[in-house]
């Protein structure tokens, strides 16, 4: 799941779109997390403002969470072109997934980690907020929890790509697997195939890495702010961020 998506963005970036990736949200525009609190206000139109705001300047969008908004994008553009990321298989998709982006967004927070994390941590954090916010619209999205273990992620993939199949025009929608490198994706887009290999990033070590990384970093951070805080905000910072 992560490996596929990462390196369909990567491809995007080398035949010259601005692609938005999960990482675009932590890395690069940290300062439109807090449009995610606005999106789930409940007003369209305030949602719809903020959309446009945390996406403006990209011309192309994978992964999560730009993934959850391809039918709102395709009526803005209904000449648009959608690729579906595929896997070999439903159960090879549900496996990858299991082992790397559900895991480490909310699963684990269950019971008083939850209550801990939604009612103490997030206060200090309108960029906490935000991102809990995107994965509220995950689970909205599929109408499951694809983070419980006795979620049928398979399932969830295969009713996703049903309904893609289903409702984008045949003419603008390209069934792709990494696997077959260049030749599709740039046949469908209409671009020349780069002199380069197809680029393939983000496998399960390098994203195991990076996760930890940004527990770390974000344990210090609110070890930092903690200093001006109760004793049970700090207790309950690194309770829900270290475990």
């Amino acid at each position: 799941a992560v490996v596929s998506t990462q390196s369909t963005g990567a491809a995007l970036e080398i035949l010259g779109y601005t692609c938005h990736h999960m990482l675009e949200v932590v890395h690069k525009h940290p300062d439109r997390i807090p449009l995610w609190e606005r999106m789930w206000s409940g007003d369209p139109d305030t949602a719809d403002e903020a959309l446009k705001a945390i996406f403006e300047g990209y011309t192309a969008t994978v992964d999560y969470p730009g993934c959850i908004f391809w039918e709102k994008f395709l009526q803005w553009n209904p000449q648009a072109k959608v690729i579906l990321s595929v896997r070999d298989s439903a159960e090879v998709w549900a496996v990858s997934a299991r082992n790397t982006i559900f895991p480490a967004v909310k699963g684990r927070l269950v019971g008083i980690k939850r209550w801990l994390f939604i009612n103490i941590v997030t206060q200090f954090s309108s960029s906490l907020r935000g991102i809990y916010r995107i994965y509220d619209f995950i689970f909205r999205e599929h109408g499951v929890d694809p983070t419980r273990e006795d979620t049928d992620l398979a399932r969830m993939y295969e009713d996703w790509n049903a309904n893609v199949i289903a409702k984008v025009p045949s003419s603008n929608l390209l069934i792709f697997n990494v696997k077959d490198g260049w030749e599709p994706l740039c046949k469908f887009l209409d671009l020349p195939i780069p002199d380069q290999p197809f680029p393939s990033v983000n496998n399960k070590a390098e994203f195991d890495k990076r996760k930890e990384k940004f527990k770390k970093g974000m344990f210090i951070k609110f070890a930092v702010l903690s200093l001006t805080v109760s004793a049970i905000g700090v207790g309950a910072i690194g309770y829900v961020i270290m475990n």
